[in-house]
């Protein structure tokens, strides 16, 4: 290939791109995608490199010596041709990236989203809904309790007397409704009772 063979010649005749390019008049950027195979000089810049490399074209192209005209317009074409597959091979090049960038794109806008959404329910999640307050009663004694619970009815805050919190296991539900029917049973199995002494917001499912 062209680029492999430029690179070769003009490493083997002592130049650096930088050099190579001011002999040429281009810039060294310009020696650079030759070399990768980015883009081709035209017919003429092709044989002003072969002259400054003191080389034939031939040897730049890798290919056999032309000795008639028709062979040179063909070494045109080849050139053409060459320059071609460059061009489909950046198209094809810059689409894939575009979709790349294009899935990129999305999954940021979707995560956005979600993440947005997700910051949302946690806000919602920690702003109480409603609460609820409660008088249990048992051998002739009272106990005050109060539950504070979001539109979930997950609890968010839950006490009182510390009687209740040392016999009956509240704590363990997350669910207000759940605690509070655990509550109840639990006094009015031991012939207690269980009134609700208020109530804020969302009601609970008693």
């Amino acid at each position: 290939m062209f680029n492999d063979n430029l690179k070769a010649i003009r490493k083997e005749k002592g130049y650096t791109q930088e050099s190579l390019a001011i002999e040429l008049n281009v810039v060294r950027q310009t020696v650079s995608k030759w070399e990768k195979g980015l883009s081709v000089p035209d017919a003429e810049m092709l044989q002003k490199i072969a002259e400054v490399l003191d080389v034939s074209v031939v040897r730049l192209l890798g290919a056999e010596l032309p000795k008639e005209e028709a062979e040179r317009n063909e070494l045109a074409e080849q050139l053409a041709k060459i320059n071609e597959q460059l061009a489909i091979k950046n198209r094809r090049a810059r689409r894939i990236w575009k979709g790349v960038l294009a899935v990129f794109v999305s999954a940021v806008i979707v995560l956005a989203i979600f993440i947005t959404l997700g910051r949302i329910n946690r806000i919602e999640t920690r702003e109480p809904a409603g609460k609820a307050s409660y008088v249990c009663t048992l051998d002739g004694k009272e106990y005050g309790y109060e539950f504070e619970y979001n539109k979930n009815y997950q609890i968010l805050s839950a006490g009182g007397d510390a009687w209740i919190s040392d016999h009956v296991d509240v704590n363990d539900y997350d669910d207000a409704n759940q605690a509070v029917a655990h509550l109840k049973d639990y006094f009015e199995e031991r012939g207690g009772t269980v009134t609700q002494t208020s109530r804020e917001g969302l009601q609970l499912s008693e």
